[in-house]
């Protein structure tokens, strides 16, 4: 036992019986975990009284080197304060939703307008959103996934017809589009519509589920038409009520008995491996469910749930919050919870473990759920780590390489040029680890001083920080292969199968040892450069190994293709605007803002454009004259 962690052990004893939350920080000072407590002493006693027989508790006396404690008036308190200081530090033991992003919404602005009101004001259209404002719209959701979203948006399509063009094109198009062609839409850019609204009311109540409501609306205004002799209109309507019915008799589970908002929690768990599943309940209608996968989680699944329901509803709308949470594992400290989220919805939320009713057989499936998803993770490390092992053995190298990294050079004309790099842990990508490097020192086509540079940045951080993969590719033969082993050289890193290993992709070749031209095209094996070797490894098809080799080298091109996609096109737009004489660089920022595109700017009439800058008429005409003259 270290000198340091037996000074922890003895500032135990003197540690605060008072609710707080602790943090515990390794050699470097940087935080690997932190937890709540209502009794600081007792919680941290408890990692090193002998009986907790977790991996991660064996751990502690190499890696804790530090103690931090931090007190609070009360447990709500201690709840905030955690999940406040996992956003800020991302302890690696912590269970932390990597996507900040907030669930999706549906905004549609149901406020009439005056005749003289712009076209998008006077008709609204049905908007996705990440983000509620107080702005006196009608927000819908939270929808977990996009596709699901999407699923819901074609059914409103089909059903109603509310306009799908954005804002700008609504006041500037001079013709009806395709949407008004196949009779979706009823052509609000050029024609008045004055039931306009009457369909804006039918989509409100289709997502708040009040299908009885918006059946008998469509009823009342069929036979008003058929009474009015209106019979086209008429035949519209009882087409669009028939396929109303059959769009809500299909529908997923509902909650007939009431009509709650809830989000239904589930959890599932493996050691090290860790699902929940969100299933979303708005109205008493089951909108979708979203999976959460952690993995590395060493710590009991009631202080992971309860972390992860902190940075869930951590920054969520006071309207996006449920009225019920329901869980399949009671938590201690569900109380203290709720009173924070109850806090902030400003109405009571309830978060409990339901024990009977359609609440517990809401918490059942969401179990099941969260059952199937841990038993295919399961399955897919499996074929991961056999990928890894066969990658191994081709190599010849000493260890499995659980990370990889593949760099790839991407340039047109020897402009713009981009390098990229992509990082594999366990045979998964790891988005985190994915970088470009905009080229610095090399002008013109060099590919190989540009892949040098991008290695040599990448390396030098990794000694800096003892983060270097155990394998490293690059897309290429033999020479972009002496590229990297340069560069490693270079910076005094050891290439050898029981360290860092090194090794070059070749993409397979068209075979040409057949002249004649009827005779059927065949291709090489994919092929694998290493060092010391003359002759490449070759990878047989439908190996496993050579299906991770490909997927990680096609993971690297389409990277580095993005990045250099996305410099040039901005280049190509900030030229372009750049050489509109009257304006400065406020002015061009708030135009490529505002229409987001330069064919959007194009598009745009010379009033729109002097009212959005704020600029003269005159000059706003001459703008649009260059532009159009530009393309």
């Amino acid at each position: 036992m270290t000198v340091r962690f037996q000074e922890i052990l003895d500032r135990i004893k003197y540690l605060p019986e008072e609710p707080g939350c602790y943090l515990m920080k390794d050699k470097k000072g940087k935080i690997f975990y932190v937890g709540k407590a209502i009794n600081l002493r007792n919680r941290v006693r408890s990692y090193f009284s002998g009986g907790d027989t977790r991996t991660f508790v064996s751990w502690l006396e190499n890696i804790l080197s530090d103690l931090e404690t931090i007190v609070v008036r009360n447990e709500t308190e201690a709840l905030l304060l955690e999940i406040s200081l996992i956003r800020q530090h991302r302890p690696r033991f912590n269970v932390q939703l990597k996507d900040d992003k907030n669930y999706i919404l549906l905004r549609l602005d149901t406020r009439p307008r005056k005749p003289s009101a712009a076209k998008h004001l006077r008709y609204p259209r049905l908007e996705i959103v990440r983000k509620a404002k107080n702005d006196g719209a009608r927000y819908f959701g939270p929808y977990p996934s996009a596709a699901q979203l999407r699923m819901t948006l074609h059914l409103i399509n089909k059903l109603f017809k509310l306009r799908t063009c954005n804002d700008h094109v609504i006041d500037n198009r001079a013709r009806p589009c395709i949407q008004y062609q196949i009779g979706r839409c009823g052509g609000p850019c050029v024609q008045e519509i004055p039931d306009y609204f009457d369909e804006v009311q039918n989509v409100v109540q289709f997502l708040q589920g009040n299908s009885a409501e918006i059946e008998q609306r469509l009823k009342r205004r069929m036979w008003q038409a058929s009474a009015e002799q209106h019979f086209e209109a008429a035949g519209r309507l009882r087409d669009q009520y028939n396929a109303l019915k059959t769009s809500l008799a299909s529908q997923a589970v509902t909650n007939v008995q009431k009509r709650l908002n809830q989000d239904v929690i589930a959890a599932a768990r493996q050691e090290p491996y860790l699902e929940i599943v969100h299933i979303v309940v708005r109205g008493g209608k089951v909108l979708g469910n979203k999976n959460y996968s952690f993995a590395h989680q060493e710590f009991p699944t009631d202080e992971l749930l309860s972390g992860f329901l902190g940075q869930l509803y951590e920054n969520a709308e006071a309207d996006a919050l449920p009225d019920e949470i329901l869980l399949t594992k009671a938590l201690p400290d569900a109380e203290f919870l709720a009173i924070a989220l109850s806090a902030q919805k400003q109405k009571r939320v309830v978060v409990k473990k339901p024990l009977r009713g359609k609440a517990k057989a809401l918490t059942e499936i969401a179990q099941k759920n969260a059952d199937v998803a841990l038993r295919d993770r399961l399955q897919l490390r499996e074929t991961q780590d056999a990928s890894l092992v066969a990658l191994q053995k081709t190599l010849g190298l000493a260890n499995i390489p659980r990370v990889i990294e593949c760099f790839d050079v991407s340039l047109f004309q020897g402009t713009d040029a981009v390098a990229s790099k992509v990082r594999f842990v366990e045979g998964a990508p790891d988005k985190s680890g994915y970088r470009k490097f905009n080229i610095k020192t090399v002008v013109g086509t060099d590919d190989f001083a540009m892949l040098y540079e991008s290695i040599t940045r990448r390396l030098k951080r990794g000694l800096e920080e003892n983060d270097l993969p155990d394998l490293l590719l690059v897309d290429g033969g033999k020479g972009q292969l002496s590229v990297a082993l340069a560069a490693c050289k270079d910076l005094g890193i050891e290439v050898a199968p029981d360290k860092m290993f090194v090794a070059g992709i070749a993409k397979a070749r068209v075979d040409k040892k057949d002249i004649d031209p009827s005779a059927p095209v065949t291709k090489s094996s994919e092929r694998l450069f290493v060092p010391g070797v003359k002759d490449p490894i070759l990878l047989r098809e439908h190996t496993a190994e050579r299906y991770l080799v490909e997927r990680i080298r096609n993971e690297a091109h389409r990277f580095a293709i993005t990045a250099h996609r996305a410099r040039r096109k901005k280049r190509t737009l900030a030229s372009v605007i750049e050489s509109i004489p009257g304006i400065g660089p406020a002015r061009r920022k708030a135009l490529l803002k505002h229409f987001g595109s330069l064919q959007n700017i194009r598009e745009a009439t010379p009033e729109h454009i002097a009212q959005t800058i704020a600029i003269k008429l005159e000059l706003a005409e001459q703008i649009s004259k260059l532009l159009k003259g530009d393309e």
